[in-house]
C-alpha cells in the first residue's frame, strides 16, 4: 500500500519576500515536492511525500531554512 502525504504552512513573518527569494531555488527532492509561495505578508509552503518519512524530513528542513533565514535578517537589521 502506497501513502501520500501533504502538509500546508501559511508562516507569518517581517520579511516574507526576502525569504522567498533566497528558498525558492530549493525546490523538489526525490521522495518529496515543495512549493513555497508569497502571499502578501506571509509565506504559504505546501509540502507532498511519498510517505511520511519524507514528509517529516522536508517539514523539519524547510521550517529549519526559514528560521535560519529569520536569524539572519535579524542579525543583519
Amino acid at each position: 500500500m502506497k501513502l501520500h502525504s501533504k502538509a500546508e504552512f501559511l508562516i507569518e513573518t517581517e520579511n516574507p519576500e526576502i525569504i522567498y527569494n533566497s528558498l525558492r531555488i530549493d525546490y523538489n527532492e526525490v521522495r518529496s515536492k515543495a512549493k513555497l509561495y508569497l502571499a502578501k505578508d506571509r509565506l504559504l509552503l505546501r509540502i507532498e511525500a511519498e510517505d511520511l518519512t519524507a514528509l517529516r524530513a522536508a517539514i523539519n528542513a524547510w521550517l529549519r531554512l526559514i528560521r535560519m533565514c529569520e536569524e539572519v535578517l535579524e542579525v543583519l537589521e
